[in-house]
């Protein structure tokens, strides 16, 4: 019987261990995208937390982002430009940016030269 609960105690672990690397893995490893802000730019907003509370003014993006072997994937995010939770200024349309992006979220970006893009990737960016 001991047996028994200490075979069921270790399947648990190993399954509780999986699903932390699972839920690790798609949501903070993350892969290179590249895009550009294009036109038409978005207006000006209100952003809000999942609990709809207001955060400040700022934008709302939507890139066409491509990785390294040219798969698009389109990456949403938020610029807020007013308010105690400020964090950036808005992008002008030709901003070239990279983002590190995982299945659920984008972990960073920043704005690069075109320079900085995969050639592969650069037509697909013009």
């Amino acid at each position: 019987m001991k047996n028994f609960f200490g075979l069921i105690i270790v399947v648990l672990l190993a399954l509780g261990g999986y699903k932390a690397w699972n839920y690790y893995q798609s949501t903070y490893v993350g892969q290179d995208y590249y895009g550009v802000i294009s036109e038409p730019l978005p207006e000006e907003t209100t952003i809000k937390d999942d609990s709809g509370n207001a955060l400040g003014k700022g934008f709302k993006y939507e890139v066409t982002a491509y990785d390294e072997d040219g798969n698009a994937r389109q990456l949403k995010f938020d610029v807020i430009t007013t308010g105690r939770d400020k964090n950036g200024s808005a992008y002008e349309a030709g901003t070239v940016m990279k983002f590190d992006a995982s299945e659920k979220r984008i972990i960073k970006k920043s704005v690069i030269d075109m320079n900085d893009v995969p050639t592969n990737l650069v037509n697909k960016l013009q």
